[in-house]
């Protein structure tokens, strides 16, 4: 008798039912997941590509606000008593306006002979 006989004449349930009805349930729930995360990937590329016109808008306000406080604390260096008071008036609320940074000259080249 070989073994393949032996097992065959079992005459209980077999476990392939069973298992066969386990292995599509997981692969149900696993491709559930994966178009779930399909769509929430989806969901935010689309609110990520809303926000970048949003985020350009406020880095070209923000460079304008800085520009506007430099010149500002430029004018209450240079003696200015209304822009003295605008800083002094920031400071007093923990504002710190500074002039613009000049420019770091070029290094002179000496020329190559």
């Amino acid at each position: 008798m070989s073994i393949f006989e032996k097992f065959s004449d079992r005459s209980g349930p077999t476990p392939m039912v069973p298992v066969a009805l386990l292995s599509v349930a997981f692969l149900l729930a696993i491709g559930f997941q994966t178009m779930q995360l399909m769509r929430e990937r989806s969901n935010l590329t689309t609110v990520f590509t809303g926000q970048e016109s949003a985020v350009q808008q406020t880095v070209k306000l923000r460079n304008a606000v800085d520009s506007f406080a430099g010149d500002t604390a430029k004018l209450a260096q240079a003696g200015d008593p209304q822009a003295k008071q605008v800083v002094d008036s920031l400071r007093s609320q923990n504002i710190t306006l500074r002039p613009p940074a000049a420019p770091a000259a070029a290094p002179a080249i000496a020329p190559t002979r």
